[in-house]
């Protein structure tokens, strides 16, 4: 996978407010984050995704709000993704508006997926940073805030959530976050995400329009081909999705990508890659993060990874990083503090 990773600067909307009164002031931290503060005026501007992160560190140590996610997030409505929630205008159902927002998110960044996945009665929204992405505990929080933000826009109230899930260890943020999603939060999980009922998915959006459908489309599609830049890029992404849900083939990635099987395969060969590179690509990557950022049992690891058997894993494992997954664990205790930058 490669950077640089970046997100508009809508995110950084409401900090503003947080900030006033404050010290260090928020022009001083952006400055020690590398950010230009220009950003804050500029919603257009991308930012330097590790500069995010960092900002919101230094913000959270000092100004003591380890919960500066959530409070960020209170901040923000749909119209932090940009261009993107045009959706609402677009799409006829919640199910239509989530597919899109998923389909465009490299537009507002290129640092995190999405995916939606159905088990039963539950629909849950995966929100996966790019493991070799900087994130931290207070940006996980923000963007897992965020997703709970846009689908409180898209059914129009505050959504009963079944479950938050987050990747990394209970911290100093717990109490916030369990007043802000109101329901049983769960850490030190596979994934980052929100569960709710369903049958919320075929909600039809009240401003939906149907003369706008296509125009915004296509609009979305030209910055979302600006955005993601060449062919390898974007099936990375469409992969990491598919592998998300578990049903990663040759033909959903082409379907993701709105491109005939072999016109893609002919597009990736002559990039000097496949599908099945860029699956051993996600592979790698998200291991390392499953393996030294949580605390999950090795066999859903392995599960998690798309793997039938344990052993598979294990020597695919030892084949990348020189030793075994639970010895590899053994020496890279998890972080736990929300001000060293923890992964999620």
């Amino acid at each position: 996978m490669t950077g640089p990773y970046y997100a508009r600067a809508t995110k950084l909307t409401g900090l503003s407010a947080i900030a006033r009164g404050k010290t260090p002031n928020l022009v001083s931290l952006m400055l020690d984050a590398g950010l230009d503060p220009q950003a804050l005026f500029n919603p257009e501007m991308r930012v330097e995704y590790s500069g995010f992160c960092s900002l919101l560190r230094l913000c959270a140590r000092q100004w003591d709000m380890p919960d500066i996610g959530l409070r960020l997030a209170k901040q923000q409505e749909i119209d932090f993704l940009g261009p993107v929630a045009l959706v609402t205008r677009s799409e006829k159902t919640v199910r239509g508006a989530i597919d899109a927002i998923i389909a465009n998110l490299v537009i507002y960044s290129n640092a995190t997926f999405v995916a939606l996945e159905e088990t039963g009665g539950t629909a849950s929204v995966i929100l996966v940073q790019r493991d070799d992405a900087p994130q931290d505990r207070c940006n996980t929080e923000l963007v897992v805030a965020q997703a709970k933000s846009v689908l409180n826009t898209l059914v129009e109230r505050d959504i009963d959530l079944v479950e938050a899930s987050f990747g990394h260890e209970k911290g100093p943020s717990a109490a916030a976050v369990s007043s802000y999603f109101q329901c049983p939060v769960r850490y030190e999980a596979e994934r980052n995400a929100l569960s709710f009922d369903a049958g919320l998915l075929d909600r039809p959006l009240a401003y939906a329009d149907q003369f706008q459908q296509m125009p915004i489309r296509r609009y979305l599609t030209k910055l979302r081909t600006e955005a993601a830049g060449n062919i390898v890029e974007m099936a990375r992404q469409a992969v990491a999705q598919r592998m998300e849900q578990g049903n990663c083939t040759l033909e959903t990635v082409a379907e993701t990508l709105q491109l005939p099987p072999h016109t893609m395969q002919r597009r990736l060969r002559a990039e000097g890659t496949t599908i099945r590179g860029l699956v051993e690509e996600w592979r790698r990557h998200r291991a390392l993060s499953l393996v030294t950022n949580t605390r999950l049992p090795l066999s859903q690891v392995s599960d998690a990874l798309g793997y039938s058997e344990q052993s598979v894993f294990t020597q695919a494992f030892r084949r990348w990083y020189g030793a075994p997954p639970k010895r590899y664990r053994s020496e890279m205790p998890v972080a736990g503090n929300y001000a060293t930058g923890h992964r999620s």
